[in-house]
């Protein structure tokens, strides 16, 4: 099979899912995106053309892309996310495409009426849709009749596992890795972790992740006399520094992600912590509540409530047999729905049964 994935090479996300299909036998994988990134092993890639540095770019990518085809004739095309890349491979009149949908393309862009015209255009020229979650599936059928695949975005349960000998219960770690934007709720993280750390000095706030957030979080960890006890670990590609980022991810009692938004559709690095064994405090928004089961995985807290999560906090750090109990129903979710490998088989299923059905 010969495959183009056409996605931003930039996202930690679609770079996942390139290792993993390249490592797929009898499968020549082509990768056509706008943003240089890492390049791996058994990949060929092809860059799209920067013209005004806006959306209309993939509008005036057409014709290359068109050339692209021409040139590596591919038996299927999949686009990750279904605006932008999504519209380039519907537009470009190729069959059979896939489109994935991801989250806020599902969510937030059909409240502007263009692109939501956009969207609905691309799915009518789809061969296959998919998604992560079950509440974007539900979402997307706002905008098509077509049927939608869900296939989730795993973890490799060989590489994410708990660690071998926890640390001492002297220091508890709160941890969380995401991007420092409003969208996750970082602020309110902080100020839970400040409320709890008033009862129980002997926690820590570990954040990995960088974002147009990072300079007022640290702002507000003064404020909250809360800095001598954060530390910000900066940006962490798991793809390029696995180790490092499994180190951290491992050294976590509780993860912590607070979205404020739906269009937090399934929080991969929730599941990785579960793969891990350890609980998980989420909010009540989007999919994080299909990723974690309150009570048996994690807790689920209202978002933006900063007294509800440090409650959270709170009953975990002091109640070990709790935190033992979440973490091994979060490691039987991850092994029975989210096993990376089963994930991939799925999709490369998927992609065979798009290009049997576009060959009838």
């Amino acid at each position: 099979m010969r495959l183009i994935i056409l996605g931003e090479n930039g996202s930690v996300h679609v770079q996942k899912w390139i290792i993993a299909i390249a490592a797929v036998a009898d499968i020549e994988l082509h990768v056509v995106t706008f943003k240089r990134g890492p390049e791996y092993p058994n990949v060929k890639y092809h860059y799209l053309k920067n013209f005004l540095g806006n959306k209309l770019d993939y509008l005036l990518n057409t014709f290359r892309f068109k050339k692209l085809i021409a040139e590596i004739k591919p038996d299927l095309v999949q686009a990750h996310y279904a605006t932008s890349y999504g519209f380039l491979a519907a537009f470009s009149g190729f069959h059979p495409i896939i489109i994935t949908g991801w989250g806020a393309d599902i969510f937030d862009s059909p409240a502007n009426p263009i692109m939501k015209s956009l969207l609905q255009y691309s799915f009518r020229k789809a061969d296959g849709l998919s998604v992560l979650s079950e509440v974007t599936r539900k979402e997307i059928k706002k905008l098509t009749n077509k049927p939608v695949r869900l296939i989730p975005f795993g973890v490799d349960t060989d590489k994410f596992k708990p660690r071998q000998k926890r640390d001492s219960d002297a220091i508890i770690r709160i941890g969380t890795i995401r991007t420092l934007s409003e969208k996750y709720g970082l602020e309110f993280l902080l100020r839970a972790f400040a409320k709890a750390y008033k009862i129980h000095p002997e926690i820590r706030l570990e954040i990995v992740g960088d974002g147009p957030q990072k300079q007022m979080l640290i702002e507000l960890s003064k404020t909250l006399n809360i800095s001598d006890v954060i530390t910000f670990h900066g940006y962490v590609n798991q793809n390029t520094e696995f180790e490092k980022y499994i180190q951290l991810l491992q050294s976590f009692d509780v993860f912590a992600i607070l979205s404020i938004l739906d269009s937090e559709t399934f929080g991969v690095a929730a599941v990785e912590a579960s793969a891990c064994g350890i609980p998980v405090v989420a909010t009540r928004v989007g999919g994080l509540p299909e990723v974690i089961d309150d009570e048996k995985t994690g807790v689920i807290v209202p978002p933006k409530d900063a007294v509800a999560t440090a409650d959270a906090f709170i009953r975990l750090i002091e109640d070990k047999t709790l935190r033992e109990k979440l973490g091994s129903g979060g490691l039987a979710k991850v092994s029975s729905i989210y096993n990376w490998k089963l994930n991939i088989q799925q999709m490369v299923d998927f992609y065979k049964a798009t290009i049997n059905k576009q060959k009838l």
